[in-house]
C-alpha cells in the first residue's frame, strides 16, 4: 500500500491509507469501544460489478486487519439490462471501480456489518464514463429520459431490499440532475415529486437512506448548449434523504490534521450542492432558512471525497493490474456515512430511520461531534464556505467518535 509520501512524488498530491482517514475521523475509537457495526447491514446500488469484487474486498480487509467481510450481492434486474462484466471495457472498469470503494469504505467504518450490494439494471441511456474518482452516474440532456426509468428501477429495487434485508442505512450514489428531470424548464420536476412519497415510506419504516450530492459542482455542465446551470441532483434532494457532500482531508503521515478540513473542488471535480428546484425547504432546516432561502438545500453533511487527497482502495480487475489505487467523489462519502450509521442503530440497539433532525440539532450542541467547514467552495457559480450551513459544505463534517453517540441521544431526545 503506498505512502503519503510515495503519493505526493508518483502523483504530485497525497492519498491516504484508509487507517489514517479511520483514525482522521475517529472511527478507530468507535470501533475499539465495540462500535462495529455488528448485527448491522447496510446495502448500497451499484450499477457494474466487477468479478472481482469479494476478493478486492478480502485483500481490502486483511491488509487493514479487520475481521473478514460479509457480503452479499443481489442482482436486481427485471428488465435484463445487467451485461457480464468486461475489465476490458474502460466505461465499465470507471463505474466498477465505484463498487469497489463503495464496499470498501462500509468495511472500513462498520468491519462487522453485513454489506449486500445491489447490482441495479440501469437503461444505456444512464450509462456514462466519469472521471478516476468514481463517479455518480448524473444525466446531461438527452440521458434524462434513460435516467427517470432508471430512478423508478432503483425505487423499486428499494423496495426490493428493504423486504428482503431490513438494512439499517441505504447508500446510493446513483443521480438525476433536477434541471435536466425538469426538461430544462426551472419548474419542479414532477417525477421526481412522484418518487418522493415512496422514500418517505421506506424512512418511516427505520431505514436511513444516504445519497451523493454530486460530483460536478453546484453548476454542472448540463445547459442545451453544455453550459454550466445550477442544479441539484435526486435523490440526495429529497427531504427524506440525507445528501452527501464531499470535503477534502489534510493529514500528515499518522492521520493528523494538518489544517482544517475544506470544501472538494479539484481537477477532478467538486461536490455539488444549491437549493431544489423541486422540493421546498423541510421544518429541519427552518434553523438554516436565511442560508438555503424556501427550497431545500444540499448537502446536508460532508465527509472524505478529494480525488487528489484520496483513499487507496484495491482493485484486482484491471488490465493493468491488481494494485492499490486512490479514489474519491460524494460516492466515497456516502458509503462512509451510511456505515457510520449503522454503528449508531448498534449503539441504539435499534434501526433510527430520520436522522435530518437530530443532525441539524447537534450543529449548536457543544461536544456534539459537527465539525464545521469554513474554506472552499464548489466550482464555478458555486456556493463558499463561512461559519455554520452553507449550501458548500452543509453543516460540515463530523468527528465520529462524539457525532455517533451524541446522534443517538440527540434521536432518542
Amino acid at each position: 500500500m503506498p505512502t503519503v509520501a510515495e503519493c505526493r512524488k508518483v502523483l504530485g498530491s497525497p492519498c491516504y491509507t484508509p487507517d489514517l482517514v479511520r483514525t482522521a475521523y475517529g472511527i478507530d475509537k468507535l470501533n475499539s469501544s465495540g462500535l462495529s457495526g455488528k448485527g448491522r447491514t447496510v446495502v448500497v446500488y451499484e450499477q457494474v460489478v466487477p468479478d472481482t469484487l469479494g476478493k478486492d474486498l478480502e485483500t481490502f480487509s486483511r491488509a487493514m486487519k479487520l475481521p473478514a467481510p460479509d457480503l452479499t450481492v443481489d442482482r436486481y434486474d427485471p428488465a435484463g439490462h445487467i451485461a457480464p462484466f468486461d475489465p476490458k471495457n474502460s466505461q465499465m472498469a470507471d463505474v466498477a471501480m465505484e463498487a469497489t470503494l463503495d464496499v470498501q469504505m462500509v468495511h472500513m467504518v462498520a468491519p462487522d456489518a453485513k454489506i449486500v450490494v445491489t447490482q441495479i439494471g440501469l437503461p444505456a441511456a444512464v450509462y456514462r464514463p466519469g472521471p478516476p474518482a468514481a463517479p455518480t452516474g448524473q444525466t446531461t440532456g438527452q440521458a434524462a429520459e434513460g435516467a427517470l426509468l432508471g430512478a423508478e428501477l432503483i425505487l423499486d429495487g428499494i423496495a426490493d431490499s428493504v423486504t428482503r434485508h431490513h438494512p439499517d442505512a441505504i447508500s446510493i450514489s446513483f443521480g438525476v440532475e433536477e434541471y435536466s428531470a425538469a426538461g430544462d424548464s426551472g419548474l419542479p420536476a414532477r417525477d421526481l415529486t412522484r418518487f418522493s412519497g415512496l422514500l418517505a415510506r421506506v424512512v418511516a419504516d427505520g431505514v436511513t437512506l444516504v445519497a451523493s450530492a454530486g460530483d460536478s459542482g453546484a453548476a454542472p455542465p448540463i445547459g442545451p448548449h453544455g453550459e454550466r446551470v445550477r442544479s441539484v441532483s435526486w435523490p440526495a434532494s429529497d427531504p427524506s434523504v440525507i445528501s452527501l457532500g464531499a470535503s477534502r482531508l489534510h493529514l500528515d503521515d499518522r492521520g493528523r490534521r494538518t489544517g482544517p478540513d475544506t470544501v472538494w473542488n479539484d481537477r477532478f471535480g467538486a461536490t455539488g450542492g444549491g437549493p431544489s428546484q423541486t422540493f421546498p425547504r423541510p421544518a429541519y432546516q427552518d434553523g438554516v432558512g436565511d442560508r438555503v432561502g424556501t427550497r431545500r438545500g444540499t448537502p446536508d453533511i460532508c465527509m472524505d471525497g478529494s480525488a487528489s487527497g484520496g483513499t487507496l482502495v484495491y482493485q484486482g480487475f484491471l488490465p493493468a493490474g491488481a494494485g492499490w489505487l486512490p479514489a474519491g467523489g460524494t460516492s466515497e462519502a456516502a458509503p462512509m456515512f451510511a456505515a457510520m450509521i449503522a454503528l449508531a442503530d448498534q449503539r441504539a440497539g435499534a434501526r433510527l430511520g430520520a436522522l435530518h433532525g437530530p443532525m441539524y440539532r447537534l450543529e449548536s450542541v457543544p461536544g456534539g461531534g459537527i465539525v464545521d467547514i469554513t474554506i472552499g467552495n464548489n466550482g464555478p457559480d458555486g456556493y463558499q464556505a463561512v461559519k455554520g450551513y452553507d449550501m458548500a459544505s452543509g453543516l460540515g463534517t463530523v468527528d465520529g467518535s462524539a457525532f455517533v453517540p451524541q446522534l443517538v441521544s440527540a434521536a432518542a431526545g
